[in-house]
């Protein structure tokens, strides 16, 4: 998206003595990189663009802060305080709202309002009606390492009217040392059950178990054997593109996701207070990289949710904080250096 004002992505590295280094940009509130110390050396375990400004033209939110709401919202039609909402809609082989749309959160300059070498916050203030949903809303986005192999991410929002939230990062991850597809990761997700999509790459409202199917994550599973699966819903989506709910017991500090990598020997642990999560197994990426050349762990509510029932209300209303977390830790297996 050219930037009319000739403004340039201003980097911020966050980095200890010893451990994970994290540069981020203040356009999107995007987590640009994490390198992980492997070794004598750093591997990088994001996708990213060599230059910031080459975030400007950006199309698949790479490493971006999405919102005011995280993934489709129907035709972008929906209801809030019993009033019909027109949102702006920006994905063009559904007609959908996509991650807040064409102008949301992802694609707009967020002021710094704090920066430490371990933590930078930024702040972005979207105005009544921005993207068509309704109420002034505060949103900041706190980035803070927490020792020497952990990155916390927070988010918080306000608004002065009823409204709808729901934030998420949508970082591409790819935990190997060389230039190499994510098929051999390995992934955990704890979760008993998904929401299958329909035709139009929405939930159905239907909730299912995944057990005794391709998409029990409940332990590790190297992806290459489940994305080759045949599957109508794998058809669908050309992979996977699927909102899972998060068992109970992740609230209570437990690990939600887990990305191993036996080729780096790196594994994420994912640890969040977020009710489920949208897993992307990168099907649709396109040039300068190579479709699944990252995957996305988008944690976050359930797409749609406005217009759906039996799921937890994305409704923020004025004099409420919206808050949740998202905190990523890194280690480096034994044997694998």
């Amino acid at each position: 998206m050219p930037n009319p004002n000739g403004q340039i992505p201003e980097s911020t590295v966050l980095a200890t003595a010893v451990g994970i280094e994290v540069e981020l940009l203040d356009y999107g509130a995007t987590l640009k990189s994490i390198r992980v110390p492997v070794g004598d050396q750093f591997v990088d375990v994001l996708l990213s663009y060599p230059a910031n400004e080459d975030y400007l033209q950006d199309k698949v939110y790479l490493g971006a802060t999405v919102g005011r709401y995280a993934g489709r919202i129907d035709s972008g039609a929906t209801r809030v305080q019993g009033r019909s909402i027109q949102l702006e809609c920006n994905e063009q082989n559904t007609g959908h709202c996509l991650h807040g749309g064409p102008k949301g959160f992802s694609h707009q300059f967020w002021s710094v309002s704090e920066r430490s070498s371990d933590h930078v916050s930024y702040e972005y203030v979207s105005a009544d009606g921005d993207q068509g949903f309704p109420g002034c809303l505060t949103t900041r986005v706190s980035y803070r390492l927490l020792g020497s192999n952990t990155l916390q991410i927070e988010f918080t929002a306000e608004t002065d009217q009823e409204t709808i939230v729901n934030l998420s990062n949508h970082a591409y991850f790819n935990l190997n040392c060389i230039d190499s597809g994510v098929e051999n990761h390995e992934l955990m997700i704890n979760s008993g059950l998904y929401t299958p999509l329909g035709s139009n790459s929405l939930p159905m409202g239907e909730i299912k178990q995944v057990a005794d199917s391709i998409f029990d994550f409940r332990q590790k599973r190297c992806l290459r054997e489940r994305l080759y699966s045949p599957d109508a819903q794998l058809d669908l989506a050309g992979g996977f593109d699927h909102y899972f709910l998060l068992n109970k017991d992740v609230s209570k500090a437990g690990v939600a996701a887990t990305v191993y990598s036996p080729q780096s020997g790196i594994m994420m642990n994912i640890y969040t207070d977020q009710p489920g999560v949208q897993f992307y197994s990168g099907n649709w990426l396109g040039a300068p990289f190579k479709p699944r050349a990252g995957l996305c762990l988008e944690f976050q509510d359930v797409p749609n949710e406005p217009n759906m029932d039996g799921f937890a209300s994305t409704i923020l209303r004025a004099g409420d904080t919206y808050r949740r977390q998202i905190t990523l830790e890194f280690n480096c297996l034994p044997g694998n250096r």
